[in-house]
């Protein structure tokens, strides 16, 4: 999930194209603010500065969501690397653990190294205009955008609705008190849908009352909120369905391997034939497994080359590719599979392949246990 850009305290920094967008966004809304603070700067400064905003704003999501990274550490969880998110949110690389009062830990070391961040900023900011001249009046106009935006991204983030820190944070508050996860999920939903319906409220109000459109945004958000909730609840009955049941109830049973010198054509058009069960492929040399090949890789190559590239070229390797093992929590193999973004990971048994857990494979489990439990289609009349 994103590019790798650096690697930090040994985690890897992954960063989505979409960031391009965000910080020209940043860029230009930090021209019009500074030119506020300063009418007589000029714009070829003023986009300067802008950039320089922009590059900072970047480097305080990193802070923010290593913060998650170290703390995690800390309290126990491998984490080898984060994707930067928007704003704050989940995503499928942030760290998490099993425990609830650990991770509500973990979840607000995010927007307390962003509030602290603000805080430093704001002295560095005093200091700077309290020395006075022109670069320093320009340096004070950048950090108090910086200041302006750290608190954004720590207080926005402790609102009570998931995917934001504080939704999370309510889950496992709520997962605590009642020793449930699905409680915690519950409280989660029921949070963001309020948190929701009361931000499209003052949105709403806002533009009718201004007829500015920051109304309209501030009831988009509210919409997010509210759409996140949902997202919530399709988890939790989610969850019903995979109930206890463990991997190899739902795993591919390991009926093909490929080997990493073989070209992709080997198994290209079965991986992306949607009629079958076959998303994705260990790739065996000698008795050990050095990587998966799976649909996701293949639709990176153009057709025309599948017969000219070999399957070591673009197979997903260690440690992006670990193992599961049959007696797994099958919701915990597919929070890995989704992690690891990969179409599926390989089922261990004894140091033996016995299988894949893909998420087709999982889907087409969940459909069944779906039907099972709403019973036979009555006949029509």
């Amino acid at each position: 999930m994103g590019i790798p850009i650096a690697r930090i305290f040994g985690i890897e920094i992954r960063m989505q194209l979409g960031w391009v967008v965000v910080l020209a966004l940043v860029a230009v809304v930090a021209v019009g603010q500074l030119t506020q603070i300063d009418p007589e700067l000029e714009m070829l400064a003023a986009w300067f500065l802008g950039g320089i905003v922009a590059l900072g704003f970047f480097a305080s999501s990193v802070s923010h969501d290593l913060a998650h990274a170290i703390v995690a550490r800390r309290r126990g969880v491998e984490v080898r690397s984060i994707a930067v998110s928007f704003f704050g949110g989940a995503t499928p690389l942030d760290p998490s653990s099993p425990d609830p009062g650990d991770d509500a830990v973990i979840a607000a070391a995010g927007p307390i190294a962003s509030i602290i961040i603000a805080g430093l900023l704001f002295a560095l900011m005093l200091a700077a205009g309290g020395i006075g001249g022109e670069a320093f009046t320009a340096a004070a106009g950048v950090l108090a955008v910086l200041v302006f935006l750290n608190l954004i991204l720590g207080v926005v983030n402790l609102v009570p609705a998931y995917p934001l820190d504080g939704g999370r944070i309510v889950r496992d508050l709520a997962w605590r008190r009642s020793g449930s996860e699905r409680s915690g999920w519950r409280a989660a939903g029921r949070s963001g849908r309020f948190t929701g319906l009361v931000v499209i409220g003052v949105g709403v109000t806002f533009l009718v009352a201004e007829g500015d459109i920051t109304g309209a945004m501030i009831a988009l958000t509210g919409w997010f909120f509210v759409l996140s909730a949902n997202t919530v609840r399709d988890r939790v009955r989610l969850d019903d369905l995979v109930g206890d049941h463990v991997v190899r109830d739902a795993m591919d049973e390991a009926m093909a391997t490929v080997s990493p010198s073989l070209t992709v054509d080997t198994f290209a058009a079965q991986l992306l034939d949607g009629e079958t069960s076959l998303t994705a492929v260990p790739v065996v040399e000698g008795d050990s497994i050095v990587g998966v090949l799976g649909a996701a890789q293949v639709r990176r190559i153009r057709r025309t080359e599948w017969a000219n590239t070999r399957v070591e070229a673009v197979m997903a390797k260690p440690p992006k590719v670990t193992f599961l093992a049959p007696t797994d929590s099958l919701k915990q193999g597919l929070e890995r599979v989704f992690r690891a973004s990969l179409d599926g990971l390989p089922v261990l048994e004894d140091g033996k392949l016995i299988g894949m857990l893909t998420k087709r494979g999982v889907s087409r489990f969940i459909g069944q246990r779906a039907a099972a439990a709403n019973g036979p289609t009555p006949p029509a009349a």
